[in-house]
Formats: C-alpha cells, sequence, structure tokens
C-alpha cells in the first residue's frame, strides 16, 4: 500500500535540516512526543553530503490483543535505517520491526523531502509504502493491517510537526 503525506513546518529548509540532525533533537522529541515511548539514536555517520542513521523508536501500542492473542508492545518497534542526502534535502528510509517475527511480515520503506514554500516556511513530503506479507487467505486482513500501520505511522509524523516547529523556535533559532 503507498502513501502519502504533506506537512507545513515553521522554518526554512535550513532550519527544518539543522533540526532534524541535531543530535539533540532525540531527546528534546521523545519528551514531548505524545506517542513514543522510546527514542534511541543507534547509530549516526555524516559522509560528506550524507548522514546515515540508525535509530530505534517505539511508539504506544494501539491494539492490545489480536482475537484471544495479546499482542507485547514489542511488536510495535521498530528501527528507521536511513540516509539523508543535504544537496537533495531527501532522506530515504526503511523502518525494520524489531521482533523478528513482524519483520518477516512487514515492510516499510520510502522517502522524506524538504521544499521551500516561501514565508519561512519548509514543506515536509513523505512518499512511502507498508506491506504485509501474509499468506494467501489472510490477504484481506493485510489490507485492514497496512492501513492501521499507515494511520498510527502518520500520527507519528503528525505529533511531530509541533514539537519540530518548538525546537527551530527555542534551539536552533537561539543557536
Amino acid at each position: 500500500m503507498r502513501f502519502e503525506t504533506r506537512q507545513r513546518i515553521q522554518g526554512t529548509v535550513d532550519e527544518v535540516e539543522r533540526a532534524l540532525l541535531d543530535e539533540r533533537y532525540f531527546e528534546f522529541l521523545l519528551k514531548h512526543h505524545g506517542v513514543l515511548l522510546e527514542l534511541q539514536p543507534l547509530e549516526v555517520k555524516t559522509e560528506g553530503d550524507l548522514v546515515r542513521r540508525k535509530v530505534r523508536y517505539r511508539p504506544k501500542p494501539v491494539i492490545q490483543s489480536i482475537g484471544p492473542k495479546q499482542v507485547p508492545p514489542e511488536y510495535f518497534a521498530f528501527i528507521e535505517t536511513s540516509t539523508y542526502d543535504k544537496r537533495r534535502k531527501e532522506l530515504s528510509f526503511t523502518n525494520v520491526p524489531t521482533s523478528n517475527t513482524i519483520s518477516k511480515m512487514l515492510v516499510n520503506t520510502g522517502k522524506l523531502s524538504l521544499r521551500d514554500v516561501g514565508g519561512g516556511q519548509t514543506e515536509r513530503s513523505l512518499d512511502g509504502e507498508i506491506t504485509l506479507k501474509l499468506p494467501f487467505l489472510m490477504k484481506p486482513l493485510a489490507m485492514i493491517g497496512e492501513k492501521i500501520i499507515q494511520s498510527e505511522g502518520l500520527k507519528i509524523l503528525d505529533n511531530e510537526v509541533p514539537v519540530l516547529n518548538r525546537f527551530i523556535a527555542e534551539v536552533i533559532r537561539k543557536g
């Protein structure tokens, strides 16, 4: 299932980029984001104009059980493996669930890009794909599952916008 979203951020492309790449942003985001329970940078490497990173996220569980089966909170945790290209203002990513059971079934990839829209604002565009690999007889459940995962992922992004705006205003601009 393909998806896309566009968001307006109150900052120039330079300010947004500096905020997203600032090592202090991880802690700030975790403290002020309503959905994330854990956010841990595992690796951040700068190689010229490329920034490669691995970040572990654990959002609040959205469902407690599927039928009689309990869903462990760890099923919702994932590791973002991404590369940000400073020249192109694009981040390509793959989100891999930390649970082996879930990672065999779920694929989430995409591209995030930043674009100046004038007036000191930036448009953040996200184009991605979520695929659940389930047995043939469970395909109808895959479509429902993909929609739920997409919806919850977009909530994480939407809840990030005010936090990012605040970080730009309180940290990036104050230098």
